[in-house]
């Protein structure tokens, strides 16, 4: 076991108590037994260009899968893993046509009662793969405009039971989809007068009844509340973050347990931020996280040792990606996944090896996509 180094750092700002551990073995374990250039727990042999992973139960045997959008500004294949319970043994490409694809989201957008597959590509067709139920996937239909794609966001916007998505646009307005059932969309633009959007965030804040979008904002442009009014449309409430810096990714959770929900943002060249929400639904007390000059891409949220308090793991540009162990809400231990750098662009959390222990899959650009397994459990 690694020796372990614990610095406590007690600072009179806006930033955080956070205690250092740079033991790898803490917490999450990722089975080495060949050497780091070929790590064990890692999505198939082969170093791409990939921009995210989604992971759910795809075959309906109660393991989670992962699907592996690759290329980002050039066209690559993306992937299903398929989980049989001893780690992602086999793999399938999807489709036949190669695309520069920045999100794989895997979601049920017929209702049929399986998860199907929504590729969201940087100026090429936006595509949908149907589920025919046993984990095979075959191309439905493009859908949305082309457009200059970031991301994807999900969730029913407008109450009628099916999904509907949101498409993140660089430099153009985010393209809303309404689902209309019967796999039929009705694609509109958020209305916004400036728009750099990497990620939104999809909750419902104002606990009306209408799920309400949090925007995560890049170019200097400060990161967005639109509140639901019902019947498709959004309202701009406010403004938060200081717009000086650019904003990757943003979650939504109760981080310090008291009722309100609280924005948690992934900054680039800048400290990471939580905003506290509270009554007056103002977001203005606020705490930062991280290293000022960290590059975060990504934000995950889990409860990671059960504890009662929501964690974080961030996915770091060129650093070590970073779990969170939240102590109170307001106080951090910091574990590092491990000392390899890479350019990673997306984290996400599941329990992949079904031991009801919250695990976190890692998405790198030009390095092995990696798995790490929770063991809060066996410490």
């Amino acid at each position: 076991m690694k020796n372990k180094l614990c610095i406590y750092l007690i600072i009179p700002t806006q930033f955080l108590i956070v205690h250092f551990s740079t033991a790898q073995d803490k917490g999450f374990f990722s089975r080495n037994d060949m050497n780091n250039q070929e790590p064990r727990y890692s999505f198939g042999s082969s170093k791409q260009r990939s921009a995210s992973i989604s992971l759910g139960d795809i075959n309906g045997d109660n393991k989670l899968d992962a699907v592996v959008a690759n290329g980002r500004h050039w066209p690559e294949e993306n992937y299903v893993f398929y989980n049989y319970g001893k780690g992602f043994n086999s793999m399938v490409a999807i489709g036949n046509t190669h695309s520069t694809s920045y999100a794989a989201e895997l979601v049920d957008l017929d209702n049929d009662g399986d998860l199907d597959i929504l590729e969201i590509n940087d100026n090429a067709p936006h595509k949908i793969y149907l589920n025919n139920g046993n984990g095979d996937f075959k191309f439905y239909s493009e859908v949305a405009q082309i457009s200059n794609a970031r991301n994807v966001s999900l969730g029913d916007l407008d109450n009628n039971g099916f999904v509907d998505f949101i498409i993140t646009n660089r430099g153009q307005k985010n393209t809303i989809c309404y689902n209309q059932g019967k796999l039929e969309f009705e694609c509109t633009t958020l209305d916004t007068n400036q728009n750099s959007t990497i990620d939104i965030a999809i909750k419902d804040l104002n606990k009306d009844g209408f799920l309400d979008l949090v925007l995560a904002n890049r170019d200097n442009i400060p990161n967005e509340i639109f509140l639901n009014t019902g019947k498709r449309q959004f309202k701009k409430k406010l403004e938060f973050g200081s717009g000086s810096f650019e904003t990757r990714s943003v979650s939504i959770a109760d981080i310090d347990n008291d009722g309100y929900l609280d924005l948690i943002t992934g900054n680039i060249n800048s400290a990471n931020t939580i905003y506290y929400g509270d009554k007056a639904f103002n977001f203005d007390k606020t705490t930062s996280f991280g290293a000022q000059d960290m590059d975060t891409f990504a934000i995950a949220l889990a409860d990671f040792n059960k504890d009662g308090f929501i964690d974080i793991v961030t996915a770091n540009y060129q650093e070590p990606n970073i779990v969170f162990m939240n102590i109170d809400g307001i106080s951090f231990e910091e574990i590092k996944l491990t000392d390899m750098s890479a350019k990673t662009y997306d984290v996400v959390v599941g329990d992949i090896n079904a031991d009801g222990w919250m695990d976190i899959a890692i998405a790198n650009s030009d390095e092995f996509n990696l798995y790490y397994l929770n063991i809060f459990n066996k410490e």
